[in-house]
């Protein structure tokens, strides 16, 4: 089986990362034929474009203002104690607790 049908089967990132490491060694290998250069380099491609849509982070629909459509990080994300926040954090406590716990 070649690199390239083994990254198209493969599911988990740390599979995935482990192929990219082989298929990278096989590009790098002066005694490596043709072939399995061009097969390596598409399994990189392949592995690369799997492993980021997997590491992406999903946005969801935040609703309507001012005539715009916002959306929100779910999932994985996380809030950045910015100024904002450290400003409603002083005049809400609850408000910001209810932010900060909805995200983690």
């Amino acid at each position: 089986m070649s690199i390239f049908d083994t990254v198209k089967a493969a599911t988990t990132v740390l599979s995935l990362t482990e192929l990219v490491s082989n298929a990278v060694k096989v590009l790098g290998d002066p005694t490596a034929t043709p072939e399995e250069k061009r097969d390596a380099s598409r399994a990189k491609r392949l592995g690369d474009k799997k492993i980021s849509e997997k590491d992406k982070s999903k946005l969801y629909n935040g609703g309507m203002a001012h005539g715009k459509k916002h959306m929100y990080l779910g999932g994985n994300a996380s809030v950045k104690d910015n100024a904002g926040l450290r400003a409603l954090k002083k005049s809400s406590p609850e408000a910001y607790m209810n932010i900060v716990k909805n995200v983690k």
